[in-house]
């Protein structure tokens, strides 16, 4: 029998799929119960069971519902479109990937338990992140042809981009023992931007210094 649609169901599901999202990412997908969830959430397992009758449509929830809260700022999407200048787009590409990883603390983990645990959910990662993949590799194409920057893979330039970010955003809480304040976000965005143009750089192009780049501070991270 379908549950008529109504504010509380909506708010019920709501509230179930946070759940989820926080305990898929701290136990991963096979060690996560429902039961565990459901308590989270503040209801019982037959509720949630109205609502999600498999786990795994749980599960995928819980990564959509942090996908699609990806969003290029306007900014970045204009200057990619228009090829502007690296000195320009990668700071920017820098800060859309460290304010992504520390304002949802959950995404990384989840995207690492969909890959590993769950390949059939693949499909659905690609269809939030592949537009964004596309727009910063398709950039980096057109900065090879024009010797913008050094001649590497568009692909590669891209996803050395985000380990770099992916790395820094999970080794930095693990060796420091802190958690990265606003300041600290701000430092690494601009040491990550800096370290990223001097790895594209064009053997022939001048490259701004880093006093010369928006930000950026030298010996900064």
């Amino acid at each position: 029998m379908r549950l008529p649609k109504s504010p509380e169901r909506s708010v019920t599901k709501v509230r179930i799929v946070e759940a989820a999202a926080q305990i898929f990412a701290r136990q991963g997908f096979k060690a996560a119960t429902t039961r565990e969830i459901a308590y989270l959430a503040d209801l019982n397992e037959v509720t949630l069971y109205r609502y999600f009758p498999r786990k795994p449509d749980l599960f995928w929830a819980a990564v959509e519902s942090r996908l699609s809260r990806v969003r290029m700022e306007r900014d970045l999407q204009i200057s990619l479109a228009d090829s502007d200048a690296p000195a320009i787009v990668i700071p920017m590409i820098a800060r859309f990937l460290v304010m992504t990883l520390s304002q949802q603390p959950e995404l990384q983990r989840l995207l690492h338990v969909a890959v590993f645990e769950l390949p059939e959910a693949k499909g659905l990662i690609r269809e939030h992140l592949g537009p964004v993949f596309d727009a910063v590799s398709g950039y980096f194409f057109r900065c090879v042809e024009k010797g913008a920057i050094a001649s590497v893979g568009p692909s590669l330039a891209t996803l050395g981009l985000v380990g770099v970010v992916i790395a820094h955003e999970t080794l930095y809480p693990l060796f420091s023992g802190e958690v990265m304040s606003k300041t600290d976000t701000e430092k690494a965005t601009a040491a990550l931007a800096q370290l990223w143009l001097r790895a594209l750089q064009a053997p022939t192009a001048e490259v701004s210094s880093a006093n010369d780049l928006p930000g950026l501070e030298a010996g900064t991270f």
